[in-house]
């Protein structure tokens, strides 16, 4: 509620105080509070029993977030589910890795934005003494809960990619695609099309089982390769949230190396949030940040994407919206006609 429908220094407080509420959130689902749950009401005392904890510190942080309907505490002081903590169980709807990674690795980073705002340089680097990547990769329990966020994100939308018109299409590959939710989707929708993966050696394994277990494996491959030069050949290229953690510099090598292996009437498909004009809140304006904090990337506007694909050899053909505020860009080759969507 913006401050024009209630106190200024109540909206103000209530901004401050976000990440202590956070922390809170963060550690019941690191101790497994919800999935605890799953069987009925219990006292802090049995759940702190279970889960490794001090009884009255525990009861301390449940009766708190029981004060903002994450559990619900009754007459005898035991707690229980509600739909909110519902969502921090293990399970197809679960919001546990998002809870895992912003209150933890994401929360750390973030503190540093002073830093970041004062000289231009991921504070992330600075705090953990690696690039954002690196990290993920020499850390594998934190790249785990990042790599189930991202497949969680990526789910809502979906469903829009995979209803791209891919006539004439026969190798969807797509770049930094993850555990392959998005690719999986597509050819799932599009059962004549055969599929590419490509992305870190850490990702590829994880990838493998989940397209085997989609039932899509045997029309896709999963593949890593140095994507800021070379990406293998295809039809149809996805990029999706991969741009906007890249420099501009960089992102361009990324879109060049697409134009030198799609051939000429070939389609690149980019899924980002864009950055709108104004005043409103925006996921894009929040995003813009967590990147200038953990990496050399940045959300982009309309505009300033067709810019970097003109100078890699292509063009912006189209723009659509997908979900939570994430746009689809189809890109062509500079000169080529679009087949449309």
């Amino acid at each position: 509620m913006p401050p024009d429908e209630r106190s200024a220094a109540q909206f103000l407080a209530e901004m401050v105080r976000g990440n202590q509420l956070q922390q809170a959130v963060y550690v019941a689902a690191r101790l497994g509070v919800a999935d605890r749950l799953a069987d009925g009401p219990r006292s802090a005392e049995r759940l702190a029993a279970d889960v490794g904890a001090h009884a009255p510190a525990l009861y301390r942080l449940l009766r708190l977030l029981a004060g903002h309907g994450v559990f619900r505490e009754d007459a005898g002081r035991r707690f229980a589910l509600t739909p909110v903590s519902e969502l921090l169980r293990e399970g197809p709807r679960s919001v546990l890795p998002f809870a895992l990674w912003s209150g933890g690795v994401g929360y750390q980073a973030f503190g540093g934005l002073e830093h970041s705002v004062r000289t231009g340089e991921p504070a992330f680097e600075k705090i953990f003494g690696s690039e954002f990547f690196d990290y993920l990769d020499d850390h594998p329990e934190s790249g785990e809960v990042f790599d189930a966020m991202m497949a969680r994100h990526t789910g809502p939308i979906a469903r829009a990619v995979a209803e791209f018109d891919f006539s004439g299409v026969e190798t969807v590959v797509d770049v930094g695609g993850g555990r392959g939710d998005l690719l999986t989707a597509v050819l799932r929708r599009h059962p004549r099309l055969r599929g590419v993966l490509v992305d870190r050696p850490r990702v590829l394994d994880a990838a493998r089982r989940a397209l085997d277990a989609s039932g899509v494996a045997d029309r896709c491959e999963a593949v890593s390769a140095d994507i800021l030069r070379e990406v293998p050949p295809g039809d149809a290229y996805i990029l999706k949230s991969v741009l906007h953690g890249l420099s501009d510099e960089d992102a361009a090598g990324v879109l060049a190396a697409c134009r030198r292996a799609m051939r000429p009437d070939g389609v690149l498909l980019i899924v980002e949030f864009l950055v709108t004009s104004g005043g409103e809140p925006s996921p894009a304006k929040l995003m813009d940040l967590l990147m200038l904090v953990g990496c050399h990337g940045r959300e982009r506007t309309e505009e300033e994407f067709a810019d970097l694909l003109a100078a890699s050899g292509l063009r912006l053909a189209g723009v659509s919206a997908a979900r939570h505020g994430y746009g689809l860009l189809e890109c062509r080759a500079a000169g080529a006609n679009a087949s449309g969507s």
